[in-house]
């Protein structure tokens, strides 16, 4: 019990710390920018703020003081590398009435996730090159007129399992107006010098602070090629 409050705690806090314009986050359709279009002293500001909120509350359920884990957390959060965006794409009964040729029942007084699905755009990506997008396609189905908080996370992870930054990217997925498609993106910028090979994108999907899905998603680091010596 103590868990699920705890991340639920997590989720509602990341929430109203991630959104840059609450003027914003009630409009319909379209996209939203959670970082990507602000200034890089905003950005970082915004990354600390979610990364100590996200620490101190999972300082108190490991019986830590608050200040000891918002510390640590606005650490991690403030040189988060990640920036994100998210749009809706397709309404509440499209997605239901999906549901319904599948033989799934649509829940009256709830809002579940149907499908989630994480890919890059990206097969290689080139270090100091053009950013890797990770997109996370979510299905939401059911007729709750009430809205859930729908949290993404994604994770770095090296060939070898190691984390490639203890860093992860918390967005909160904005333009959720109830059931629908929507299209959260995590826009990752490959620092110069990064170590070549493979790096998985670990994403999880939380709804109302509870763990709901777990994908993962692969690509190539390389580095960029040195200018071709002109011939004389």
């Amino acid at each position: 019990m103590k868990r699920t409050l705890g991340l639920t705690l997590i989720a509602a806090l990341v929430a109203g710390c991630a959104a840059p314009d609450a003027g914003r986050s009630g409009q319909r359709g379209g996209s939203s920018s959670t970082g990507g279009t602000g200034s890089a002293a905003e950005n970082a500001a915004a990354g600390a703020a979610i990364g100590a909120v996200a620490g101190c509350a999972l300082a108190a359920l490991a019986g830590k003081k608050c200040a000891q884990g918002a510390a640590i957390g606005a650490a991690m959060g403030a040189a988060i590398g990640w920036t994100s965006y998210s749009e809706k794409i397709a309404n509440a009964q499209t997605v239901n009435n999906e549901a319904r040729r599948q033989g799934i029942p649509v829940p009256v007084n709830e809002i579940r996730v149907k499908d989630y699905q994480v890919y890059s755009t990206s097969s290689v990506a080139r270090a100091g090159g053009e950013p890797v997008r990770v997109v996370g396609e979510i299905k939401l189905y059911g007729e709750s007129q009430r809205v859930p908080e729908v949290v993404q996370s994604m994770t770095l992870l090296k060939a070898n399992g190691e984390k490639a930054s203890d860093k992860p990217q918390i967005a909160r997925v904005e333009r959720i107006d109830g059931a629908g498609q929507y299209r959260a993106v995590g826009v990752y910028k490959i620092p110069r010098g990064m170590e070549q090979g493979q790096y998985t994108v670990q994403s999880v999907l939380l709804l109302d602070g509870l763990e709901v899905a777990r994908r993962t998603t692969v690509f190539q680091v390389a580095q960029i090629a040195p200018p071709a010596m002109a011939k004389l």
